[in-house]
């Protein structure tokens, strides 16, 4: 069987929804489309044009280094720790011949003092030979 709608189940479905009044009261405390556009006008009025903007990212962008500029400090750059590298080298080197020196010298000396102790080790035993 099919169920048909009745008038007063419009009238029910109807009755909670708000009425013309109700809607233009509720309307009423809004900002009307004159009172927005001057809102925004008001508010974008401040900020820079394009024109503007252009111009401080082209003011901005000038002392910004070039490729090239990039290019020729990378190669003082480069050259520089080529500079400090080969002296580095250089002192390394310096180091390591110095140490090799000391390293002759100590042997010599402990070559000396063998030979001393050796010598002394001799009198001691003919002293203790004699006595």
């Amino acid at each position: 069987m099919i169920d048909y709608v009745t008038n007063d189940d419009l009238r029910a479905a109807v009755a909670p929804l708000a009425t013309r009044e109700e809607m233009h009261a509720a309307i009423a405390p809004l900002a009307t489309r004159d009172e927005m556009h001057a809102a925004i006008g008001a508010a974008v009025t401040p900020l820079a044009t394009r024109e503007e903007m252009h111009a401080a990212i082209g003011a901005a962008i000038t002392p910004l280094a070039t490729r090239q500029d990039v290019r020729e400090s990378e190669e003082r750059t480069r050259r520089h720790m080529e500079a400090l590298i080969e002296s580095l080298r250089d002192d390394i080197r310096l180091l390591a011949e110095g140490q090799v020196s000391l390293h002759h010298r100590i042997e010599n000396v402990r070559s000396e003092l063998k030979a001393d102790i050796a010598a002394l080790d001799r009198r001691v035993m003919r002293l203790e030979a004699r006595g």
